[in-house]
């Protein structure tokens, strides 16, 4: 059932609104990104529709989380899930139209080759399988993609692909061993995976209008 209560993450230890306290306040770093990156593209002007949408949605990926880490159950997380893929998928996409200079149609079977991906992962991983980090190892070998053909085309984007690649794998770390580090500390890892993701969040948006060198 939608409503029921489901237990993921090490900090949660029973059903309530402050049930993951540090969960639950580590998605204010997708409002701070948000509203950041909403400053930059005010004060440097000339922002493109695509960049506010990819704004906003980073607002939702927050409220989605938010929503979920308080109340913890099988709508709030597909509601948080549904937020993440529309970002990712969102950027995927900008990023191929506008770093690479695909045109739309390309760009879209990149992206959709990306959520074929997703998918497959999800339904073919043993479930659990790296406290269910590996739904995103499609989206990592994406960034890893990004971050290489950035590089060797010495293209301005490029350390902020590679600071992205860095900086999700250190945060899909803290995904993972949230519940193997339970033992040692009771609230867990998974507030980290959440400001870090604030981070990559920023930094993405930031590669789509990289300065000329």
């Amino acid at each position: 059932m939608p409503s029921d209560y489901i237990d993921l993450y090490c900090e949660r230890t029973a059903p309530g609104l402050l049930g993951e306290p540090l969960n639950t306040l580590g998605n204010l770093g997708f409002f701070v990104a948000a509203f950041w990156l909403a400053l930059r593209l005010r004060r440097e002007g000339r922002a493109q529709i695509d960049e506010w949408v990819l704004v906003t949605l980073a607002a939702l990926v927050g409220a989605g989380s938010l929503v979920f880490h308080m109340f913890a159950t099988r709508a709030t997380a597909i509601l948080d899930q549904v937020f993440i893929a529309i970002f990712v998928l969102t950027f995927f996409h900008r990023w191929l139209a506008r770093i690479v200079g695909l045109g739309g149609g390309l760009a879209s079977v990149g992206v959709l080759a990306l959520a074929v991906a997703i998918v497959g992962v999800f339904l073919m991983a043993p479930k659990g399988l790296l406290n269910g980090s590996i739904i995103y190892a499609p989206v990592l070998a994406a960034m890893l993609g990004m971050a290489w053909w950035a590089r060797r085309q010495r293209h301005p984007a490029a350390p902020f692909a590679t600071a992205v690649v860095v900086v999700f794998s250190v945060a899909i770390t803290c995904r993972t061993v949230d519940l193997a580090v339970c033992d040692a500390f009771p609230y867990g890892t998974h507030w980290l995976w959440h400001l870090l993701n604030a981070t990559v969040i920023t930094i993405a948006c930031r590669s789509l209008r990289p300065r000329k060198r």
